[in-house]
C-alpha cells in the first residue's frame, strides 16, 4: 500500500523503500475484502503514514534526540524523513524480520539519522535489549507504536506502554495506533479474519484509549483523522460507512510523558 501510494499524484506520503521491500518479498496476495474495503485500507494506511511522519518530525523539532520504533517492521523513516537534526533511530523487531530488512538495505546508511537495529520480542524484555544497544533513558525520546499494540495480548500491551513510560523523562513523546473495541466494520472484520488465519490475530483493543494511556503515564490527544488537512478529502467518502457501523476502525493518538512512572 505504501509503494502504491508513493506512485500516486499528490501522495500523502512517499516511501521509496516500500517498492524495494515488496520486490524482495516476492508475489503477495492482495489485501482481503472487496474493492471498497481495499480502497479504505489503502487510504487509511496512507493517512496513518503521513500522520506518524509529521508526529515524529514535530517531536524531534521539539527536542527529542532519540526515536524508538516498536515493532518497526519495514519502516524506512530513518532513511526517508527529513530529520531537522541528528537523531538516533532505534528499530525494535524480531530477528528474522530485521534479517530480511538488512538484505534489502544492503549496508546503506541514513543521511542524518543514526540507525540502530534491536533484535527483540515485545513479549519479552525488549527494554533491556534496547538499552544494551545504546538507548539512553535519560534523553527525551519519541516512541512510535504503528500497527503494533493490537497484536499483543492485553497484559503485554500494558507492559510495553508502562516500560516506555519507565524509560522516558518528561517531555518525551509517543505516537500510537489503537484498535477499537467495536469491530463491526465489515472490511476490518475481513482483514482481522485473514490475519488470524495467517497466525497474527488482533489480540487487544481499547474502548477509551486516552484514559488507558493516562493511567500509564501518558497524556494523549485523539484526533479525528478526517479533520487533518491532507486526510479530509481522502476519508470523506468513508464517513457514512463508518457512522453506519459505529466504528472508526482505530485511533491515531499522540501524547507526551507526564507525571510519575506508574507502578
Amino acid at each position: 500500500m505504501r509503494a502504491d501510494e508513493s506512485r500516486a499524484p499528490n501522495a500523502c506520503a512517499v516511501d521509496p523503500w516500500a517498492a524495494e521491500f515488496v520486490a524482495a518479498a516476492g508475489p503477495q496476495d492482495p489485501p482481503p475484502g472487496g474493492p471498497e474495503a481495499r480502497a479504505f485500507l489503502h487510504d487509511g494506511v496512507a493517512v496513518r503514514t503521513r500522520y506518524f511522519d509529521d508526529c515524529l518530525l514535530e517531536a524531534v523539532r521539539g527536542g527529542c534526540t532519540q526515536v524508538v520504533l516498536l515493532g518497526a517492521g519495514l519502516d524506512a523513516r530513518a532513511f526517508r524523513l527529513p530529520w531537522p537534526r541528528p537523531v538516533d533511530v532505534f528499530e525494535v523487531d524480531l530477528p528474522e524480520l530485521l534479517a530480511f530488512k538488512e538484505r534489502v538495505v544492503g549496508g546503506r546508511v541514513p543521511a542524518v539519522a543514526r540507525r540502530v537495529t534491536v533484535a527483540a520480542d515485545l513479549r519479552d524484555d525488549w527494554a533491556e535489549a534496547l538499552t544494551a544497544a545504546g538507548f539512553d533513558p535519560a534523553r527525551r525520546t519519541a516512541w512510535l507504536c504503528e500497527g503494533t499494540l493490537a497484536y499483543l495480548a492485553p497484559d503485554r500491551a500494558d507492559a510495553v506502554v508502562r516500560a516506555m513510560a519507565a524509560h522516558s523523562p518528561p517531555g518525551s513523546a509517543v505516537a500510537a495506533e489503537t484498535a477499537t473495541s467495536h469491530g463491526s466494520l465489515d472490511c476490518l472484520r475481513s482483514c482481522r479474519d485473514a490475519l488470524a488465519a495467517d497466525g497474527a490475530p488482533w489480540r487487544s483493543s481499547l474502548r477509551d484509549p486516552a484514559s488507558w494511556w493516562a493511567e500509564r503515564g501518558w497524556r494523549m490527544t485523539v484526533p479525528d483523522p478526517a479533520s487533518l488537512p491532507y486526510a479530509a478529502e481522502r476519508m470523506a467518502r468513508y464517513v457514512p460507512m463508518l457512522r453506519e457501523a459505529g466504528d472508526t476502525g482505530g485511533w491515531l493518538l499522540t501524547g507526551t510523558r507526564c507525571g510519575p512512572t506508574p507502578a
